[in-house]
């Protein structure tokens, strides 16, 4: 009986313990909606089913494999798609699957006119991010999703490792950046014509998702 109570208290005191970030000044506290996504690849087949589609950084530079090829399953699915890579290289070993437009250079698209422009796990890799959305704000499209790994997520925090002289981090070798909720959703609004209209969790937490329109739509 004892232990029944004294466990019940526990909890009324871990329910009435502050949450931490509301001991710092509201200046620090970046409050995001999120919606919650399982499996980012069903969900990128559904947004682009049957849909003119433009896919930045298609060809999975270095680690393209044709038999989960983002890019290649998307091409199953949608009406049509054109794909967008600096790797030429790369862009050659994808004609070999998907025999549609390729692009390396926003100057190329002006002409085109998109339903979607997914841009999935490739504005951690740019050199220069603000030159980059100001090239993707030049693209004619109705809706853009741009996702990148959510550095705040319960996965990859535990699996760091701290050691006594060293940290051990699971990363992309070519990754210049980390994003999370909000300074994806800030960077986009803060460099771009776009405004994001929908933040999105894609794989329980490991991505983040920014649904966007051209600023003189909304």
């Amino acid at each position: 009986m004892k232990k029944g109570i004294k466990k019940i208290l526990e909890t009324i005191l871990i329910l009435k313990k502050p949450k931490k970030y509301t001991l710092y000044d509201k200046f620090w506290v970046q409050k995001i909606k999120t919606n919650i996504v399982r499996d980012r690849v069903i969900f990128f087949e559904q947004i682009c089913k049957d849909k003119n589609v433009l896919h930045l950084g298609c060809n999975d530079w270095p680690i393209f494999n044709p038999s989960y090829n983002l890019h290649i399953k998307l091409a199953k699915k949608a009406k049509s798609i054109h794909g967008f890579d600096v790797d030429l290289e790369g862009i050659e070993d994808l004609k070999k699957y998907v025999n549609q437009p390729y692009f390396s250079n926003f100057n190329q698209l002006k002409d085109n006119q998109y339903e979607i422009c997914l841009v999935p796990e490739t504005i951690e890799h740019v050199d220069n991010v603000r030159t980059f959305l100001e090239g993707l704000s030049t693209v004619n499209a109705e809706v853009f999703y741009i996702t990148a790994p959510n550095c705040f997520s319960k996965n990859h925090i535990e699996r760091n490792f701290y050691g006594k002289n060293e940290f051990i981090e699971i990363n992309h070798p070519d990754h210049n950046c980390w994003y999370s909720p909000h300074t994806l959703k800030n960077q986009i609004e803060k460099y771009s014509n776009l405004k994001v209209e929908e933040v999105i969790l894609l794989n329980e937490d490991r991505m983040v998702c920014c649904k966007a329109i051209k600023k003189q739509d909304v």
